[in-house]
């Protein structure tokens, strides 16, 4: 790389694997996944979002991708008040430990809160084809994650990660209830199955182009996907000469089709400068994707003279 230095984002890794490695094995049969943490050990969330943002992390997102309000009650056997109070918490924890970051270095991270798909909360790893999407009307879809959207938006997070979608279909029905949210800003990320298509078989450019559309997407890219697949999909989004910043935030490659696989870990710190090169701006990671990684990355791009990291409340003009 050469010329103008280019400004990069260092968003953050994987919640619920970095929490399954922290000592919590028993998420990975929780039907909550990482939001099962806000209830049963709240205190290891602050701690793990801390640790991503002291590796170098200017962005946490969340334990809320998996949460719903019917989850909780079913999960926990609370009321409805109780998995409200429990969804808004999840989001507190992570201001809570941006504020303590901020308050121990005078650098203030932002939170972005998750928003995960319809196929996330039914347990049965169909956000990874998202075929679900083919019986439900847009509507149908709109209607569903309003709710979470409107407990989330409560707490004032600094914006959403509309992450892991696999259709077209979802992210518009979730971009439309984004509407109502006046201010209220988002990233969108999509689960693909290859280097150039969704997880549901859309194109990456129809759906990149679909969200980008949308004046309230500040960024948009994908997310838990194969680091093999990464370059062909940024190649294809930057493309389209979008605005935004184009996010890369993929797994290790042992997280194929939602399922724990026997394939040798991929060492993304190894790819991520290929990646800016094509034209990712905003960097991170999914399963299997810990703080250690992330102070990795962190220190790969810090050793790159082209490169300088910088907020994203710069880039967003927040």
């Amino acid at each position: 790389m050469s010329g103008e230095k280019k400004e990069i984002v260092l968003l953050d890794g994987g919640t619920g694997m970095s929490l399954v490695e922290m000592g919590h094995p028993e998420l990975d049969t929780d039907p909550l996944w990482s939001a099962a943490i806000v209830k049963t050990h709240p205190d290891d969330l602050v701690k793990l979002h801390k640790e991503f943002f002291l590796a170098g992390s200017n962005v946490v997102v969340t334990a809320t991708y998996q949460a719903s309000i019917q989850g909780y009650m079913s999960r926990f056997k609370m009321t409805e008040e109780e998995a409200i109070h429990l969804i808004r918490k999840s989001v507190t924890l992570a201001k809570d430990a941006r504020d303590q970051i901020e308050n121990f270095s005078g650098h203030r991270g932002l939170v972005a809160a998750s928003i995960g798909p319809y196929g996330a909360v039914l347990c049965d790893r169909s956000e990874y084809h998202g075929r679900y999407a083919d019986e439900m009307t847009r509507q149908e879809l709109s209607s569903w994650h309003l709710t979470r959207m409107q407990h989330v938006a409560s707490t004032n997070p600094d914006l959403l990660a509309i992450e892991t979608i696999p259709s077209v279909k979802e992210a518009e029905a979730i971009l439309d209830d984004l509407k109502q949210f006046h201010g209220l800003k988002a990233w969108v990320t999509f689960q693909c199955k290859d280097g150039h298509h969704t997880a549901h078989g859309e194109t990456i450019q129809e759906a990149i182009r679909a969200v980008t559309s949308n004046p309230h997407v500040v960024a948009a890219g994908v997310n838990c996907v194969e680091p093999c697949h990464v370059t062909s999909l940024i190649q294809s989004i930057a493309q389209l000469g979008i605005s935004v910043p184009i996010i890369a935030k993929p797994n290790t490659g042992q997280f194929v089709d939602g399922k724990n696989s026997d394939k040798h870990k991929t060492v993304i710190t190894d790819m991520v400068e290929d990646w800016i090169s094509e034209g990712a701006t905003w960097i991170g990671g999914c399963c299997f994707i810990g703080p250690s990684d992330i102070r990795d990355i962190k220190n790969k791009l810090d050793a790159n003279p082209s490169i300088t990291l910088v907020d994203a409340s710069y880039t967003l003009g927040l």
